[in-house]
């Protein structure tokens, strides 16, 4: 049996107020007719969330309001089993909150106010330390501030553990990128901007020329995620690429967020990197198919499941 991987999530925890309309509206455009849901998301609790549904024993790290919503968010990040001695309550501070748009080929856009995000400072991180240095796997994102980021960065170099980073949102170019990340997670909107040049993600061969520059920072690995045309994985090997599983995109909010908790807890128990990449696209490949951010992700179960049926396929197909 293969034993549990240990992961401490240090991000983000949102409210998502969530709008699918029949399209994106341009600046100045008003579109009716919309349907509206409330979801709880956040990177860092996304994250956080996959990786416990993927199997994972997690620990959060984040800091939130006292007000409703923020007592409602934590109660369903305990039902997913989440460690949460390590969330901050702030009294000063609104929840982080997200206002996403959704159209109905599963496209989004989103803006974001920090709220009690902002306030994950270096000392929060501190009294983290014992649970970081205990664990397989650290997941950063970009959505709280840069020097609890680094102040992670620090403590993972100190003792020894893996550090994966999801540079979402690519909003700010301040992160220090070296062998202190242990991976990088980007998607082709992201690698543009870290290397201040266009990245086609529908021609895979740039975005595997892409990787290959990310790599150079001193990562033991690079991957490049292109939605429906799979995954790019750098190494010093070389490149490979993934491809999708086929599937009916419904919603692609926490698409990617699934494919790093998952894709954590896979290396936590011991996976090679392209057996984890495959069990962290099947996990994102079901996300999609669901609308909301955590409601979406699935369960463990279910991906091993989801693996069983593209066997079978594939076996069809071959004979």
């Amino acid at each position: 049996m293969i034993s549990s991987s240990s992961i401490c999530v240090v991000g983000s925890a949102n409210v998502d107020f969530t709008m699918r309309v029949a399209h994106l509206p341009a600046p100045g455009e008003t579109i009716t007719g919309g349907e509206f849901h409330r979801h709880f998301g956040g990177k860092g609790a996304n994250q956080a969330v996959a990786a416990a549904r993927a199997g994972g024993e997690v620990a959060f790290v984040g800091a939130v309001g006292t007000d409703a919503l923020s007592r409602e968010m934590l109660e369903a990040l305990g039902r997913d089993g989440l460690e949460l001695s390590h969330v901050a309550r702030l009294e000063a501070h609104p929840p982080g909150t997200a206002l996403i748009m959704l159209d109905h080929a599963g496209e989004n856009c989103i803006t974001v106010a920090s709220g009690a995000n902002g306030a994950l400072d270096s000392a929060r991180v501190d009294a983290a330390e014992t649970r970081i240095a205990g664990s397989d796997w650290i997941l950063l994102q970009m959505e709280t501030p840069l020097e609890s980021n680094v102040r992670v960065l620090e403590l993972a170099a100190k003792h020894g553990v893996s550090v994966l980073l999801n540079y979402a949102p690519a909003t700010r170019m301040d992160m220090p990128l070296d062998e202190r990340v242990t991976g990088l997670v980007v998607n082709e909107t992201e690698a543009a901007a870290l290397l201040d040049r266009p990245v086609d993600g529908e021609d895979p061969e740039a975005c595997a020329a892409a990787a290959r520059d990310l790599l150079s920072a001193g990562h033991r690995f690079v991957l490049l995620t292109m939605g429906r045309h799979g995954v790019i994985q750098a190494t010093g090997e070389g490149t490979v690429r993934h491809a999708a599983f086929s599937v009916k995109a419904v919603d692609t909010t926490a698409a990617g967020d699934t494919f790093c908790g998952a894709l954590a807890v896979s290396l936590g128990e011991g996976r090679s990197l392209e057996q984890a990449c495959r069990f962290a696209s099947a996990a994102a490949a079901l996300a999609v198919t669901r609308p909301g951010a955590q409601p979406s992700i699935p369960r463990r179960a279910e991906i091993e499941a989801f693996f069983e049926q593209e066997d079978v396929a594939e076996s069809a197909e071959e004979n």
